[in-house]
């Protein structure tokens, strides 16, 4: 068996029609309502949440990849 923490949700009585759509919604995508739940936390959460913080890039005015012979290329030599 599959571990699993619980939530319980309480919902106002005018949130009703809100549990109906679930439901129907449901019952059209086979899905199960805790499955739909679980979805739309996620979902909301991705677009609140925090943005990882963004390391500063630098341009370095490089205009094609560099390798190590173009780097190093004078002390590989005087190394051999």
């Amino acid at each position: 068996m599959a571990k699993r923490t619980q939530l319980n949700v309480y919902l106002p009585k005018k949130e009703k029609k809100l549990l109906e759509k679930l439901k129907r919604l449901s019952a059209r995508e086979g899905k199960p309502v805790n499955a739909i739940v679980i979805e739309a936390l996620r979902e909301y959460i991705e677009r609140h949440e925090a943005p990882a913080a963004r390391l500063r890039t630098f341009k370095l005015g490089l205009k094609a990849p560099v390798n190590r012979e173009d780097l190093y290329g004078e002390r590989l030599k005087h190394k051999a």
